[in-house]
C-alpha cells in the first residue's frame, strides 16, 4: 500500500527486501521508480501512476535505478510509459537479473501475467551528472552495480538513491569497493550542494532531515573504510571479513555474512589491482 510521505511523493515497500517503489507527481509529470516486485505491488504502482498522470494530464515515466532483478520486475506493466535508465545500463547484469527472476519465480511457484521475458525497453538514457528531467536532477552511482541512477526531486527535496545508504543492509559492493567509495564521496557533495530534506533508499525506510541523512552516509562510509583497511592488512577474504565484521553495528548478522565475505573478496581484488 502506498503512503504519501511528502506532497507528491508516494512510497510502497515490497515484501521482498523492503524494496521501495517511489511515485513522484509534479507539474512536469509522473515518475514511477522501481515499480514493485510481486504482481500485486506492481499493479498498485501502475494504478496510482496512471491515475495521477491522467488526472494532471501529464506524461508518465518509469525510472529504473539499476539492473538488478528486484528493481526491473515491474517494467512490463508500463508499456505506454517512457523508461528512464542511466546510459551505462549493464545488459549482461540485466540478463543475469532476468534469469534470477525466472529462477526465483520457479522456485516459489510464482505465476506472473506480465513476465519479464526479454530485454527491458529503454527510452531515455541519462548520460551526465546533474542532467535534468522534469523537476529532477539525475546522477550516476557506481559500485553496487555499474549502471546506478540516483535523483534529486526539487519540489520535495527528496534524494532517491537506489541501493545505497540503506538502514537495513550494509554496502553491497558488487562491482568495486573503490568505485563504491567514490560514490559515497559523490553523495557527500550532493548533501552539501543540494541540501536534501529526506532520503529514500530502495531498501528499508526513508531518512528524514539532514542529521539522519548524514548518519546514513557516515555508517556506510565507516563500514567500507573498515573493510578496505582490514583487506589491506589481510591475506585472505576470510581474514579481512573477520577483521571488519564489527564495523557494521557491532556485528554482521549471520544471514548476511556471505555477502560480507563476498565484499572482502572484492576489496582484496581491488586493492591488488590498485
Amino acid at each position: 500500500m502506498f503512503r504519501e510521505i511528502a506532497p507528491g511523493l508516494y512510497l510502497q515497500p515490497s515484501l521482498l527486501y523492503q524494496t521501495q517503489c517511489a511515485v513522484l507527481a509534479d507539474r512536469s509529470g509522473v515518475m514511477c521508480i522501481d515499480p514493485g516486485f510481486f504482481e500485486e505491488e506492481i499493479l498498485a504502482a501502475r494504478s496510482l501512476s496512471v491515475r495521477l498522470a491522467r488526472e494532471a494530464r501529464t506524461p508518465l515515466r518509469v525510472l529504473l535505478t539499476h539492473s538488478d532483478f528486484d528493481h526491473i520486475a515491474g517494467a512490463p506493466a508500463f508499456p505506454d510509459a517512457a523508461v528512464v535508465t542511466h546510459a551505462t545500463w549493464d545488459e549482461r547484469n540485466e540478463a543475469r537479473a532476468r534469469d534470477a527472476l525466472r529462477r526465483f519465480d520457479g522456485e516459489h511457484y510464482i505465476a506472473r501475467t506480465m513476465p519479464l521475458t526479454g530485454p527491458v525497453r529503454r527510452d531515455i538514457a541519462i548520460a551526465a551528472d546533474g542532467e535534468e528531467l522534469g523537476e529532477c536532477l539525475l546522477y550516476h552511482t557506481d559500485g553496487h552495480t555499474s549502471d546506478g541512477l540516483a535523483l534529486f526531486h526539487r519540489p520535495t527535496r527528496a534524494l532517491i538513491v537506489g541501493d545505497y545508504l540503506s538502514d537495513c543492509e550494509f554496502p553491497f559492493i558488487d562491482v568495486g569497493a573503490l568505485r563504491y567509495r567514490a560514490t559515497l564521496e559523490k553523495f557527500q557533495g550532493l548533501l552539501a550542494s543540494l541540501g536534501p530534506a529526506l532520503l529514500v533508499s530502495q531498501h528499508g525506510t526513508p531518512a528524514l532531515g539532514s542529521v539522519a541523512i548524514a548518519a546514513r552516509l557516515d555508517e556506510s562510509r565507516r563500514y567500507l573504510d573498515a573493510l578496505l583497511q582490514a583487506s589491506a592488512q589481510s591475506d585472505t577474504p576470510a581474514e579481512a571479513a573477520r577483521r571488519s565484521a564489527g564495523a557494521w553495528r557491532g556485528a554482521i548478522p549471520d544471514y548476511l555474512y556471505e555477502r560480507h565475505l563476498e565484499n572482502a573478496r572484492i576489496a582484496l581484488r581491488d586493492l591488488a589491482g590498485a
